[in-house]
């Protein structure tokens, strides 16, 4: 597949920006193991987040970022975890049980899953582990004892921008979700892209491997 945009074939529009975009769909699953990937894309003032799986699973989120916590340091590794977190959800729901190799391509957030996987209980600089609105425990802090009691699983570094199918398809959906909160994109367009984007990126998955 050759990197074209999902929105090479989307309709002329007149869009408005959203506060937050969450998408959650499948896809055609490729065989054997399962393999997720995850990605995140930072801007001035919105974050984005995006995964692939070769089970099928994919989606993105894009959201305003809290005004006071624009200039933290930590938000980028934050929202590389929240992708983790999102795709870990989708594919263990649809799979419970099975192995899931999770690649990342960002070595501070590798660091955090490493030393979760450890026991640890660190969370990146700043970030609140208060309850959320309606009692909810906050993502990484789920994300945390999933990662150590889920032994299923495995965490390792997939390199940015080489040209790895999934990882350029979760790069792609992040971005593609900061630009629908942006409002360069419509948020009803986003059912119709994502799969179209997830299902390229794995169709290439399969031809590598088959290769």
């Amino acid at each position: 597949m050759g990197r074209r945009s999902p929105l090479a074939h989307a309709p002329r529009f007149t869009a408005r920006a959203v506060r937050q975009v969450v998408i959650n769909t499948e896809v055609k699953a490729v065989s054997g193991p399962i393999v997720l990937a995850t990605d995140a894309s930072v801007a001035a003032d919105r974050v984005g987040s995006g995964y692939v799986a070769t089970s099928g699973q994919t989606g993105l989120r894009a959201h305003e970022y809290p005004g006071h916590l624009v200039r933290s340091r930590s938000r980028v590794v934050v929202t590389e975890l929240r992708a983790v977190h999102q795709g870990l959800r989708a594919v263990l729901h649809a799979h419970p049980g099975r192995a899931v190799e999770v690649r990342v391509d960002n070595m501070q957030a590798l660091s955090y899953l490493a030393r979760w996987r450890r026991g640890s209980t660190d969370m990146p600089e700043g970030y609140g582990t208060r309850l959320r609105s309606q009692g909810r425990r906050p993502s990484l802090l789920q994300l945390q004892m999933l990662v150590e009691y889920t032994p299923s699983l495995t965490f390792v570094h997939e390199k940015a921008h080489a040209g790895h199918p999934l990882n350029e398809a979760a790069d792609s959906l992040a971005k593609l979700g900061l630009r629908c909160v942006r409002g360069t994109v419509p948020k009803e367009e986003l059912p119709r892209l994502v799969p179209v984007w997830a299902a390229g990126a794995l169709a290439e998955y399969r031809r590598g491997r088959a290769a």
